[in-house]
């Protein structure tokens, strides 16, 4: 029974097949947590999504296949003076384990891929080495971040295979300041798509709507290293004498008097019969002048407002500016600094 038991357990550690069939086992367990939970919050958050995918979406990345960040151990039976652990050089290669031979490309391949590599480059200095590859840790590779119109911005160290859906449920859903588009810029590097493990850096644009209504092509599979962006509106600047300044998403067509009474009205040191308008077209700025009063009465037009337009109303007594007024964007480059969340 001894000897048995002993056999077996030789059988397990000969090669990385046995290791590979566990780490499969647990990610299908893993996909189908992933995609209850992610079917479950979708319905909550679905109301929350506004109203379309026109580039092909990203292949899926082969999760264990090795990235860049991952520690690698290659472990040569019977040999502790050939055994290796480290990274990879900004190349792709094994960093450090060329010393035993040619160097081996490492970055988007399997460990089986690798230790076969391993046993062609060991062969000149042993007997039939007996080679096995493993990721240690998987814990340095590139966040994805999902960023703008989504009530909890993240970034997300995935562990997994995850898709677009999941993650904006796991941020709370999309706010009513998204244009209707999001956006997925991928960097080249950080992940290994399918298809003969060839990168596919660029940027696809999908739809909020084609989300919602369920096509497969816009759901799509999210990398290590993405940056995914919901789209903000453009917003109207309503600032000055409103009762409450603000930006004011341009998703629809906004007139003059439906912008003030969006910013709460014209507050008690407003001027309702000066109200300027800020436009830039083209590279050059202009003034419009309109008073509510007029309007109201129906003595004037309603004027049309444009994204990016600057709606003042003056106050009372108070001079008119000689240049326009200037919006700040306080939103920066936070990606760093938003809260991580482990997707496993």
């Amino acid at each position: 029974m001894r000897q048995l038991q002993l056999g077996i357990q030789r059988l397990c550690c000969s090669g990385d097949r046995f290791s590979q069939f566990v780490l499969e086992k647990k990610d299908a367990q893993h996909r189908r947590k992933g995609l209850t939970w992610a079917v479950f919050s979708f319905v909550l958050i679905a109301p929350f999504f506004s109203v379309n995918s026109n580039a092909q979406t990203f292949a899926p990345d082969r999760f264990d296949a090795i990235h860049t960040g991952d520690i690698i151990e290659v472990d040569v039976e019977g040999s502790l003076d050939h055994d290796w652990r480290g990274g990879l050089t900004p190349e792709g290669f094994l960093d450090g384990f060329n010393e035993f031979g040619e160097p081996i490309k490492g970055r988007c391949r399997m460990p089986g891929e690798i230790a076969a590599d391993a046993v062609k480059a060991l062969s000149s200095t042993l007997r039939g080495p007996k080679v096995n590859v493993f990721i240690v840790d998987r814990s340095n590779r590139m966040p994805a971040i999902l960023d703008g119109a989504v009530r909890s911005p993240h970034r997300y160290q995935i562990k997994r295979p995850v898709r677009l859906r999941e993650l904006i449920a796991r941020s709370g859903g999309i706010t009513d300041s998204s244009g209707g588009t999001i956006s997925v810029f991928r960097p080249d590097g950080p992940s290994c798509p399918e298809q003969d493990g060839k990168e596919q850096a660029g940027r696809i644009e999908i739809k909020i709507s084609d989300l919602v209504n369920g096509l497969e092509s816009a759901n799509t599979w999210i990398s290590s290293g993405d940056l995914i962006l919901v789209e903000k509106a453009l917003p109207i600047y309503a600032i000055g004498g409103v009762r409450s300044p603000r930006p004011i998403p341009s998703k629809e067509q906004v007139t003059l008097t439906r912008l003030i009474a969006m910013a709460g009205g014209v507050a008690k040191d407003g001027d309702a019969r000066r109200v300027v308008i800020y436009r830039r077209s083209k590279g050059t700025s202009s003034r419009i002048e309109a008073d509510l009063k007029k309007i109201e009465d129906g003595a004037a037009k309603d004027p049309e407002l444009q994204p990016l337009d600057i709606v003042e109303v003056m106050t009372k007594g108070g001079a008119s500016r000689k240049y326009p007024p200037e919006i700040e964007d306080a939103a920066g480059d936070r990606h760093a600094t938003l809260p991580l969340v482990v997707i496993e």
